[in-house]
């Protein structure tokens, strides 16, 4: 249900923020790419239709078929992989290697798995994540433990699909757990529901910087909200993004 569901919310947010910044990265890296957690493809697959050789790596079985169904329609064909980062095939070379929305920090040791995609990039070759920081969870701006509304839309058929959130967070490992209620609800209530369970790990943007560092890598440029001119010094909603080179 979460990845029938997937795509119905994103669109309802307009077009994708992240779009612009991924196809500046993957300029400034030409040749064959690798978006890890592609999920439905939503960014692979217009990034992939305009010419860019990206390749999608996805654990999820669902996700793997949505993007193969939205693919199909679109007349694309994706090389994709159902599998976890450190099972890709022997051999696997990468000029550029993307995880956009906040993947990198749903992974279970993002340094390890940082260490893994400087093992699969060309040298010079580049690394763009991006990350954010809950500052409503941190700073208790929302209500711990307790279901809250998150979105809400009208389906095409008339009926209502909602996700309602509730988290917890530890913050001295600066981790946060969230918890997902996916419904389906008529005039007759609720229908269908479905609860998927996010561990997310966080910190400030130095630590980030840091992890790069240790990793074998040299930050070019840092983005704030996807905005390409957006200014350190401006309030910002805790969205950052890098780019960045083995070395």
């Amino acid at each position: 249900m979460e990845a029938e569901l997937h795509d119905v919310f994103w669109e309802a947010e307009g077009p994708a923020a992240e779009l612009p910044l991924l196809r500046n990265f993957l300029k400034r890296h030409p040749g064959k790419a690798l978006e890890i957690g592609s999920g439905s493809g939503r960014l692979l697959l217009p990034l992939l239709a305009e010419g860019f050789k990206l390749e999608g790596l996805d654990n999820s079985t669902e996700m793997i078929e949505l993007c193969q169904a939205s693919a199909a329609a679109k007349g694309l064909e994706p090389h994709l992989f159902c599998c976890d980062l450190f099972a890709l095939p022997a051999g696997s070379r990468y000029q550029a290697i993307t995880l956009p929305a906040f993947t990198l920090q749903l992974l279970p040791d993002p340094i390890a798995a940082v260490a893994r995609i400087n093992e699969l990039l060309e040298v010079g070759g580049g690394i763009y994540f991006s990350v954010f920081y809950p500052w409503a969870e941190v700073f208790d701006e929302l209500p711990e433990n307790e279901f809250y509304p998150d979105h809400s839309l009208t389906l095409p058929d008339g009926k209502t699909a909602s996700i309602t959130t509730k988290h917890s967070i530890d913050k001295d490992a600066q981790i946060l757990t969230r918890v997902h209620r996916y419904e389906i609800s008529s005039s007759d209530g609720v229908e269908r529901e479905h609860e998927s369970t996010q561990v997310i790990r966080y910190c400030e943007e130095p630590d980030w910087e840091h992890l790069l560092d240790a990793t074998g890598f040299k930050v070019t440029e840092v983005f704030w909200d996807f905005l390409p001119d957006q200014d350190e010094e401006e309030e910002t909603a805790g969205v950052t993004t890098f780019f960045a080179v083995k070395v």
